[in-house]
């Protein structure tokens, strides 16, 4: 334990990445070792947090995106704050490290922090210029998701601290890895209502189908195909695309359906990319409504979107 601190505090803390086998995130090995990282795989992470209270007031998003290269890894790191329905993109990093055994690892850069525990835990990831005392920490998992092709989703209880104010809430702990040519990024949504009910709706291929998974109340239960359609969009001029104000989910089954759209402008950053229509990352604070069964919920959530 105090290696693990020491490490973090010094800015080279290591990874807290999901557990996995057969050389996926779980082992400690160090950065810049030599390396036979296959030359087109990306590793998308996104720690969020999510306030829970009756009238939301803020959202913190981490995200980190490791892309091993030929010569090294190519690592983005990107931070929003979202409070009282004003976003704010506090942390843009990008930068290379040697190749590594360990190319999924995430990395502190800059101002930002990683504190882990024992076996890799991620316990806070924390940030102090700009922004005073920012600090996202996971805790108790409610419940673990995953996909075919090594997606892992952590539902936690968490907490965010913002220049000494605690907000309770959710934590979603997102790992995404995409070997070979197919790079997208999963765009996700977690949607919470009474009951409790907490609902996490994710696009696992980079294209439809989507999957679901639901904690309603101690029952877990999963939609394997869902469908996701846009009912509005807006132009985007920056990015010469148009992007999806309203956004509506129903499963193969029946037995799962949901409009929500954002309760506040969100945030959408422009991503380098080739031709005239660029690639969009956007966070959003979302509302309303689900059906499941014959019980229809009201919801609020967060959605991390993704154009590419």
């Amino acid at each position: 334990m105090v290696a693990a601190v020491a490490a973090a505090c010094s800015g080279d803390g290591g990874d807290g990445n999901p557990e996995e086998a057969d050389g996926t995130p779980g082992s400690a090995e160090g950065e810049g070792a030599g390396s036979d990282t296959v030359s087109t795989a990306t590793y998308h992470r996104t720690v969020a947090f999510v306030d829970t209270s009756q009238d939301p007031t803020m959202f913190v998003s981490w995200d980190f995106e490791n892309r091993a290269e030929p010569g090294g890894v190519r690592r983005i790191l990107r931070g929003w704050l979202g409070r009282e329905g004003q976003w704010s993109l506090f942390v843009n990093e990008e930068w290379v490290t040697p190749p590594s055994r360990a190319p999924w690892r995430i990395l502190p850069r800059g101002a930002a922090r990683l504190v882990m525990g024992l076996d890799d835990v991620l316990r806070e990831v924390y940030i102090q210029e700009g922004i005073r005392d920012l600090s996202v920490q996971p805790g108790e998992v409610l419940a673990e998701w995953s996909g075919h092709r090594g997606d892992i989703y952590r539902l936690h209880e968490g907490t965010a601290l913002l220049s000494g104010v605690e907000h309770r809430g959710l934590v979603v702990d997102a790992y995404t890895p995409r070997v070979g040519t197919s790079d997208q990024p999963s765009e996700w949504t977690l949607l919470v209502a009474d009951g409790p009910l907490y609902l996490l709706v994710a696009d696992l291929e980079g294209l439809d189908p989507h999957r679901a998974w639901a904690l309603q109340g101690s029952e877990d239960r999963v939609w394997s195909t869902v469908t996701v359609t846009w009912g509005d969009t807006r132009s985007f001029e920056r990015a010469r695309r148009d992007i999806p104000v309203l956004w509506s989910f129903r499963s193969e089954d029946g037995g799962l359906a949901g409009e929500i759209q954002p309760v506040s402008p969100g945030h959408i950053h422009t991503l380098d990319g080739e031709g005239p229509v660029l690639p969009v990352l956007g966070v959003y604070a979302v509302g309303g409504q689900v059906t499941i069964g014959e019980t229809r919920l009201a919801v609020k959530g967060f959605l991390r979107h993704f154009q590419r």
